[in-house]
């Protein structure tokens, strides 16, 4: 490195410039690695926050169908015929359209 005069008569000694490179490129690559750390944490919050909303509609849905299933065992313990013939119905809707296999109707 040449001596360089500061102006109260010291020495000082200029950087030569492969120095200041590879100083500029050492702080680059920890701004870089800083960054990618903070994806890596951006991206593990969001799966943690989308794990916990599945969690979530899972047990509200979970809720729904145990609600939906005592409101049918209820209505049939009170409507026994209605819901048999309901069901007559429905049974011989599907079958009549399963059966049906591409003719016309009846």
């Amino acid at each position: 490195m040449e001596p360089v005069m500061a102006g109260n008569n010291e020495r000082k000694e200029k950087p030569f410039m492969g120095e200041t490179m590879l100083k500029d490129a050492a702080k680059a690559g920890g701004r870089i690695v800083h960054g990618i750390a903070a994806s890596r944490d951006a991206v593990v919050d969001a799966l943690d926050e989308g794990k916990t909303a599945v969690k979530q509609l899972a047990k509200r849905t979970r809720n729904t169908m145990d609600d939906f299933v005592e409101d049918a065992t209820h209505n049939i313990r009170r409507y026994p015929f209605r819901s048999v013939a309901i069901a007559l119905g429905v049974g011989t809707l599907v079958g009549v359209l399963i059966s049906r296999n591409g003719r016309k109707w009846l």
